[in-house]
């Protein structure tokens, strides 16, 4: 684990570095300064306010209303120190696999079967991406900007349909099982949080990964303002969802917009 991440941590340093490198090589860096020297200090703390709290506490609030549907009914101080704890190891671990540590923990801690403590998470990631899609068809609509639309509908509404259609969530396990009899029981246990957690309840968590996902757009908006360059938001809604769904590839993982 430990060569796998340094590879993957080289890797990473290398590409950000190169795009730094072509930035500085096509931007005029005294301005760039200029700009964050001179940026209002009471709209970039705004900022980051806005971020810690819905990164940190909004985020706790939903994963515990998760584990909550699933039947686990843990302390906010215990999911909230969890989600802190793990992430510093976002950019440590490959892959994304410090997700897994959660699960991990909950087993050792509270009990709870990995394979369900798992679902948890995929379901919240889930919900995390369905907003994004949202958020990026919004934008397209009020910004009017001449991108693809059928790929994000299409993805948007086959979530949207496994999320709430218990004959979809079957025939992925189905499926699973044709492969390998162990797959199916593994894949009913990691689909547990779609097929156990009511739909008003799914229609609630929707709402909060809204929330959770629209305060990156939020955030840059503000930054934006602070250093006094004119973005509308409508275009803010289309490229945050782009530039967060970049950020969150595998190889790319990085404590800053890392909302997935």
């Amino acid at each position: 684990i430990k060569r796998s991440a340094l590879i993957k941590t080289a890797i990473a340093l290398a590409v950000s570095a190169s795009i730094l490198w072509i930035l500085f090589l096509r931007i005029d860096a005294r301005k760039v300064a200029s700009l964050i020297i001179e940026s209002d200090l009471a709209l970039v703390l705004l900022a980051v306010f806005i971020s810690l709290s819905v990164n940190i506490f909004l985020g706790a609030v939903k994963w515990q209303s998760i584990l909550r549907g699933l039947g686990y009914t843990l302390p906010f101080r215990e999911v909230f120190n969890i989600r802190s704890g793990c992430l510093p190891l976002k950019v440590i671990f490959p892959l994304k696999s410090s997700e897994l540590l959660k699960a991990f923990y909950l087993k050792k801690t509270g009990g709870i079967p990995a394979s369900r403590a798992a679902s948890s998470i995929i379901l919240d990631k889930t919900l995390n991406i369905l907003a994004t899609l949202a958020i990026f068809l919004i934008g397209l609509l009020v910004a009017d900007i001449e991108l693809p639309r059928l790929l994000p509908v299409s993805a948007l509404l086959l979530i949207t349909l496994f999320l709430f259609w218990a004959p979809a969530q079957e025939l992925v396990i189905k499926l699973a099982g044709s492969m390998h009899p162990k797959l199916r029981e593994l894949s009913g246990q990691l689909l547990s949080a779609f097929r156990e957690i009511k739909a008003g309840k799914k229609l609630y968590l929707i709402a909060l990964s809204l929330v959770y996902q629209m305060s990156e757009a939020v955030n840059v908006y503000v930054l934006f303002k602070a250093m006094s360059i004119p973005v509308p938001f409508a275009s803010i809604l289309v490229f945050v969802p782009l530039v967060m769904t970049a950020d969150n590839i595998p190889i790319a993982d990085s404590p800053g917009t890392n909302k997935f």
